[in-house]
Order: structure tokens, then sequence, then C-alpha cells
């Protein structure tokens, strides 16, 4: 018996140790993160206002962490593309997506299919900012208001063409129609800057899109900006009525936002890393500076706040998305 007992405990030794080797050599790969080059995907073009910001973000932080942050732009079906990308990245920390509301939208029923499911494949990090719409109009169509607008659509239906280059371009496109009863046809985009260039052709006449966005538009003359999404007057528009002004029943108040996340699986104390470099970045007075004056608000938070904000959008969405019988794409 004695021999017996004594193989036995020089097993589960050696099992014992192996397991703390295989343990260590994990924290010490962890507690070197990061060693090389960190991808942070991004869902639409360059020149979109996701990619501007994250631009501003990854900079610093690759300060931050002593690698660089590289920005890969992956626009397409609605950002899915770029979070079924990020979904099925190994969880090391090394592939991480600046989401959207797209993330919680195409899955709510924004889109037929998707391949992901935004709790179960992903891990949060922390939110990162918000921002609201503005509908524009080409300076050279001659609407000066939103209802000369809608009433040339009315008189026209089917004649006018709304362009989109994200969600809330698309959702406030279709609320528009159904609140002020017009009849108009959706032209979807990878993303908002080619929707602008078929605005500033003619080929589409509206869109709704991003402060950042239109503000640049609106102060070089090319657009004009009819109605704000938000609840209260925008400080870059402070002339342009926002819908509860504009008198349209039926909109619902759903803001843009972006926030970073990684592959479900990563490991607690690079998502705590990354956690605490990000919202000090976001928190920098400069940087805050910035993004105010394209009309983004910094909101960073905990890794459990964005995993409750998460669940929450998703919801909200659901109902959103029944509410004003929005069709798949």
């Amino acid at each position: 018996m004695t021999p017996t007992f004594a193989m036995t405990s020089r097993g589960v030794f050696r099992s014992s140790m192996v397991a703390l080797l295989l343990g260590l050599a994990s924290l010490a790969s962890h507690a070197q993160y990061p060693n090389r080059p960190i991808r942070l995907v991004v869902p639409y073009g360059p020149g979109s206002a996701t990619d501007t910001f994250m631009r501003l973000v990854a900079e610093p932080l690759g300060a931050a962490l002593g690698q660089t942050v590289i920005v890969d732009n992956r626009p397409g079906a609605q950002s899915a593309l770029a979070t079924d990308l990020v979904a099925k990245a190994p969880a090391d920390g090394y592939t991480l997506l600046a989401a959207t509301n797209s993330l919680v939208a195409n899955p709510a029923g924004m889109l037929r299919s998707v391949n992901y499911d935004p709790i179960r494949d992903f891990v949060p990090i922390t939110r990162l900012g918000g921002t609201s719409y503005v509908l524009v109009v080409a300076a050279d169509q001659p609407w000066k208001t939103l209802n000369e607008l809608l009433a040339h659509a009315r008189a026209n239906p089917g004649k006018l063409n709304y362009a989109s280059g994200n969600l809330g371009g698309q959702l406030y496109g279709g609320m528009l129609m159904k609140a002020a009863g017009v009849d108009m046809v959706h032209v979807p985009f990878k993303s908002t800057p080619p929707g602008l260039l078929e605005l500033l052709s003619g080929r589409v006449q509206l869109m709704f899109t991003d402060l950042a966005t239109a503000a640049a538009q609106a102060k070089a003359g090319k657009v004009r900006p009819l109605l704000a999404t938000a609840t209260q007057r925008s400080a870059l528009f402070p002339d342009v009525p926002t819908i509860a002004e504009s008198g349209v029943k039926g909109f619902a108040d759903m803001p843009a936002w972006w926030a970073l996340y990684g592959p479900a699986g990563m490991p607690r104390e690079v998502v705590e890393r990354l956690n605490r470099e990000v919202s000090a970045i976001l928190q920098r007075p400069e940087l805050r500076a910035k993004l105010a004056a394209q009309g983004i608000d910094t909101i960073p938070s905990t890794p459990q706040g964005l995993a409750d904000f998460t669940r929450e959008q998703s919801q909200a969405y659901v109902r959103l998305i029944k509410e004003f019988n929005i069709q798949p794409d």
C-alpha cells in the first residue's frame, strides 16, 4: 500500500505543480500585456464620426499601453461584418471592437440574420461617448424648413430618396416617414461619407446624419440642417428646431452611442487595464473639448456599467423596431 500511496502523492504533486506553472505563465503573459500592436476594429469607413472618434482615442491609448493601436475600418452590413469579425477573434485583448448602437439593434430586428449575440459573444470594457442626429438637405435644394420638405414629399409620394450611412440614419428616416405620413425611398450606404456625396450630387434628397458630420458640412455651406433629434437644441445648431419643436409627433429618442468591447473570454486583468487607460483618456480636458466641438459627449463607464447598458439598449431596440414596424434588411 505504501508504494501506491507514494506514487499517488507524487502524481498529485506533479499535477498541482503543472497547474501552478501554467497559471503563473498565464499571469505573466497577462502582466506583459500588450507585447504587440492592438487592432481596433471600426465598423464604418474613413471620415465617419466613428472613425474620427476612434482615431482621437487610438493614439493616446497606444502611448499609454506602449504599443501601436491600429484602426481597422471594416464597413458593411450595417456594422455586422466588423462585429462578427471581432466575435470570432482570439480573446487575448489584441482585437477590440468600437461598437455602436448597431451591436444590439441588428439582432433586435434591424437585420434578418446575424452571426453573433451582443451579450454572449462579447466582453464589455467601457462606454465611450454619445451624440445625436440632424436632418440635412443639400444647400442648393429649395426647402428651408421641415414643413416645406414634408409638403413636397406629400405632393410627390415615392419621389424623394433618403440616404442612411448608419443605424441612426435608417431609423430616423423610417420614423419620419411614419410620423409625418410621407412615402420616401430608403437608399442605404456602408458609411456616412458616401451617402453625403450622393446627397450633394442630388441623387438623394435628405439624410439624417450625426452632429459632427453635419456641422462640418454646414460650416462649408454644403448642407442645410432642418431638424435636430436631441431633446434640446444643440450648441452646434442653435437655430435648428428639435423634434418636439417641429410639431411632428411619434418619434422615439434614440441617440447614437459608442462603446468598447472585446471577444468573450478576455482575461479580467486585460479588461481592467483597458478600462483604466481608456477611461483616463476620455477624461482628458483637451480630448473632451475636441469631441464636444463635434457634438460628441464622452461617457466612460465601468465594465459592469456597460454590461447593464448593453442589456437595456437591446431591450429598447426590440420595442422600437416593433413599435415603428421597421423591416429588416
